[in-house]
């Protein structure tokens, strides 16, 4: 690649350009006093996040963040990777915030723990976490305090302890203000009885739709200023917040000549090894990379024609019972087959089969080569510009589309790091190398960025026209429901006047006031004015989901009291935990949105 000859071609000039940096370094380090450069950049530069002034360093992030991959390691069996791991990312950086902005909050209340109290958790009331612990429960799963106090008084469990003691003077500040935050929520009967009535009480009725879909309205029907009033009316529904663009190259991360050689090589081996008797199950499975068969000793069973990639079924139907066949290649890497049995099914060839499948995967060595050239495209863009160093190498210049700061980016897939890099970058500045997982080395640069703007009309009146509309089939059909109730001058006429004018009636099965209700899906409308109505009596017309509705009550449980005050403590806990949390989680929310928070994040990463 020529990107690499100029750049070993000019080694001499990069090493000095490194080196006068260095003793940059040194001399700014010397004139603020050692490594502080915060007056003048404005920040430490060791400072991956701000809160309320405090700052985190790289450090204290990293230490934070290892612990908590390793406790997830440790909780599911294995390594987070791809979304999964930057889902786990956004999740460690919420806990970090809500950890600093609870301990500054605990020493502004002066809130702190005694050692009566660490005692009392430990010795007389252990939290749960100790109580469901395997270790001091008895067979049948129940907290064994004989067993809890044997290993409080055993001396080879002091580490042990001692980490509990420290868990507890971190956490329990916490729980006290949780406790302080929640102590203000209480629960009326009245709550009590509406949740006892949304979860037990059920009614059934007797409906007749009038569907929305049903009235035709003509594109005709709808004027430009019916358009333009619904925009108008509702222009905070088409903000769009900032958008940016990017172009990159990637450097695709594919298995080299010399990985797929040594793949063949190790299959080669393989084969002599089944040749001079070593059992071919066994191989498999040590070896094989096909999960589904690997652990059967590489069995696949018996096929016909058309159930495997071609190479693989040409090689195991041309052969002969007993023969081993391979290395054979296909999409899924390298083969060795050893057939086992043939039979004819149904007038249709069929072949038993073992195989060992070696998977091509790219070695060390071609990552760290594909990503020596996305460096040496990154120091010879950085001179001669992005696109002129593309054209030079003849490099594929991809360009998303707009992207917000969801994380998302076109073609390229959940990329938070490179999102909140390039929403705190400037157009036409390019980015260093970034590793995206299953694809390759990129490097970006972002070209566009389009500010939070309102929609423009036009982007919007095909949705909008759609929604008028609706609106205005809704209108129709509500007016035939008016028209239909206004006849209606007793519960009996419901029926009657119904099959006089052909309106199909439907009858539900019985619903709760949260509930599903069949052909009707979830709607409130129709479930509260079903639950308000007296049985017998009929609807006004009800605004649904689908159009309008007119109801008849036909049965409604009565509310039990006596099974009522059975369920009444449940309910109790169930709602006072549920209001805590809402409570608690609303103020928390205040909590972060009034805090002065700096993500740095993309300056590391």
């Amino acid at each position: 690649m020529a990107v690499m000859n100029k750049m070993r071609e000019n080694t001499h000039v990069i090493l000095f350009v490194l080196l006068f940096l260095f003793v940059l370094s040194m001399t700014i380090g010397g004139l603020v006093g050692g490594a502080d450069i915060t007056h003048l950049f404005g920040r430490r530069p060791d400072t991956i996040a701000s809160i309320n002034g405090e700052n985190i360093s790289y450090e204290q992030y990293s230490n934070f963040y290892q612990q908590q991959i390793e406790t997830y390691r440790q909780q599911n069996q294995k390594e987070p990777q791809g979304y999964e791991l930057q889902q786990l990312e956004s999740q460690i950086w919420e806990s970090l915030i809500r950890e600093v902005l609870m301990k500054q909050l605990a020493e502004k209340m002066d809130i702190k723990v005694s050692k009566s109290e660490i005692a009392y958790y430990i010795f007389d009331n252990p939290p749960d976490f100790l109580r469901t612990n395997p270790n001091f429960q008895d067979d049948n799963g129940n907290f064994d305090i004989k067993k809890y106090q044997a290993a409080l008084n055993d001396d080879r469990n002091a580490t042990f302890w001692n980490y509990i003691q420290n868990y507890l003077i971190g956490t329990l500040p916490y729980n006290k203000i949780y406790q302080k935050v929640a102590s203000s929520v209480f629960i009326t009967d009245e709550e009590l009885r509406n949740e006892y009535a949304k979860q037990n009480q059920k009614v059934k009725a007797k409906y007749i739709l009038f569907d929305a879909n049903q009235y035709q309205v003509a594109d005709s029907d709808i004027a430009e200023k019916d358009i333009e009033n619904y925009y108008n009316q509702n222009k905070e529904k088409y903000i769009e917040e900032e958008k940016r663009r990017i172009q990159y190259v990637l450097f695709q991360v594919v298995p080299s000549a010399s990985d797929t050689n040594e793949v063949i090589d190790f299959a080669e081996t393989l084969l002599d090894s089944i040749e001079l008797g070593i059992d071919f199950a066994s191989l498999a499975e040590n070896h094989s990379d096909d999960p589904g068969s690997a652990q059967k000793g590489g069995d696949l069973d018996y096929f016909e024609r058309g159930m495997m990639v071609k190479p693989f079924e040409d090689a195991a139907f041309s052969a002969n019972v007993g023969d081993l066949v391979g290395p054979i290649r296909t999409q899924h890497g390298v083969h060795i087959i050893k057939v086992e049995d043939k039979k004819l099914e149904d007038g249709k060839e069929q072949v038993r089969a073992r195989h060992i499948l070696l998977k091509i995967n790219p070695s060390n060595n071609t990552f760290e080569a594909i990503r020596d050239n996305a460096n040496y495209f990154f120091e010879i863009a950085s001179e001669e510009g992005f696109n002129v160093t593309a054209a030079n190498e003849k490099m594929k210049v991809d360009t998303t589309d707009y992207f917000t700061n969801s994380g998302f980016i076109p073609k390229l897939g959940m990329q938070n790091r490179i999102v909140g890099a390039v929403f705190h970058s400037k157009i036409g500045k390019m980015s260093r190398v970034h590793y995206i997982e299953d694809r390759g080395y990129i490097v970006y640069q972002l070209v566009d960025i389009q500010k939070e703007r309102y929609k423009p009309i036009q982007e919007v009146e095909s949705s909008i026209r759609n929604l008028v509309r609706q609106e205005k089939q809704k209108a129709l059909a509500r007016k035939a429901a008016e028209q239909f109730r206004a006849k209606i001058q007793s519960p009996d006429d419901f029926i009657r006047l119904a099959e006089q004018d052909s309106l199909p009636i439907v009858e539900t099965e019985k619903f709760a006031i949260g509930g599903f209700v069949r052909s009707i899906g979830r709607d409130a409308n129709f479930n509260g004015a079903a639950f308000a109505l007296p049985v017998g009596e009929v609807s006004s017309v009800v605004d649904g989901l689908r159009g309008a509705y007119i109801i008849k009550s036909v049965e409604k449980e009565s509310f039990n009291e006596i099974d009522f005050t059975v369920e009444k403590d449940r309910l109790l806990g169930e709602l006072i935990d549920r209001k805590q949390r809402t409570v608690y989680n609303d103020w928390y929310t205040n909590l972060k949105d009034n805090a002065k928070i700096k993500d740095f994040r993309y300056m590391f990463f």
